[in-house]
Order: structure tokens, then sequence, then C-alpha cells
């Protein structure tokens, strides 16, 4: 990957932690000794709509939004929202780390048999971009036993496409989760990277 500049775009709907998780990739990339612009997009994150976090770092930034057609990598918590915004921003490097689930959301087109289902948006996904990864990190939460980590789970296989260390991440994640659930975090965290490192997806 580039190290000049890394463009990051992380995107969700509302309740699923794209702003935490906006702010661990933050002050991982800082404390590597980055410099790092973000901006924070919220539609109606209160009842679940869309909500997506721009994260640009590397020697000098100037802009803390990515342009279009240019995200290194989209991190995305749900299936929908990144069939929504790899039309804007990815491109044919891009690296795509999603989540294999979501929710229907009120914007997707119909067709004869109803709305268009998540294995038909996987397929839109590998039909056009070579750089996919989905995982199923609800599943992978749920057995270490919380459904709610889903998120460091696939910040855990984020960190693998960066030049950034593991133990700045680590670091990252205990100074962002409340001290009751480091060592969960940590566990979810290190999953993800394990998918990664073995490349299990």
């Amino acid at each position: 990957m580039d190290k000049l500049i890394q463009n990051i775009l992380i995107c969700g709907i509302g309740g699923q932690g794209v702003v935490l998780a906006g702010k661990i990739i933050s002050l991982a990339a800082f404390e590597y000794g980055l410099d790092i612009k973000t901006s924070e997009v919220h539609g109606m994150s209160q009842r679940g709509g869309s909500v997506s976090t721009h994260i640009r770092f590397g020697e000098k930034i100037f802009s803390p939004l990515i342009p279009e057609n240019k995200a290194s990598i989209i991190l995305s918590f749900d299936i929908y929202e990144t069939a929504r915004y790899t039309n804007y921003f990815a491109n044919e490097k891009t690296i795509i780390i999603s989540s294999n689930r979501g929710k229907i959301p009120s914007w997707t087109s119909k067709i004869k048999n109803g709305l268009i289902n998540s294995g038909a948006v996987a397929g839109f996904l590998k039909n056009n971009f070579n750089f996919l990864n989905l995982l199923d990190d609800k599943k992978i939460a749920l057995k270490l036993g919380n459904i709610k980590v889903s998120n460091i789970v696939l910040i855990g296989m984020l960190s693998g496409f960066t030049e950034i260390k593991k133990d700045t991440w680590l670091n990252a994640v205990e100074k962002n989760v409340p001290k009751k659930t480091i060592e969960l975090n940590v566990k979810a965290f290190l999953a993800g990277r394990n998918y990664y490192e073995n490349k299990i997806f």
C-alpha cells in the first residue's frame, strides 16, 4: 500500500460502532507518527440511518474528505452500506473489508420477488471488486460472547492491511473501550487479525 496517503472509509448504520472504529483507527495512525484528518458524516444514526467516517493519514494531509473513487480501504459493518459506498469511493485497487450480513434498508431497490437480499449484494461485490473480504463478524463475535464486538473483529482484519504495528493497534483498542471490556475487545481484535494472517476469508 502507498505509505504517502491512506484513505479509509468506515460505513455502517447507527449503533454498529462506526464512530468508535474511527477513534481506534485514528489513534493507531496518530501513535504511529502519521499526520491524520478525519470527518464524520451522520445520517439518522439514532434511527438506524447511514453513518460514515472518513479517515486520511500519511506524511501530510490537508483535507479530511476522501475524494470520489479514491478510498484505499472501505471498512463496512453492513453489507448493504458496502454496496452503497463502493459506488462512490471504491476503485479497482480498493481493499473492501465487510460484514457479510446487513439490515435491508429503505433505499434498497426492489425486484420482482421482493427486496434484494444480502446474497445478491455479495454477488455484485464479488463480481466487481478484486480485493473483497467478506467476513461473518457477527458469528465470530457471538463465539467470543458478545455480538457488540463484531466491529472490533473487522478492525482486526483491517489492521493487517496497514503498515501500523499490531502492538500499536492493540494499544489504540485498549484506550478506546471501557476498562471492564478490554480483554473481550482484545480477543475480538486478535480474532479478526487471525483471519487476515491465515487468509480465512
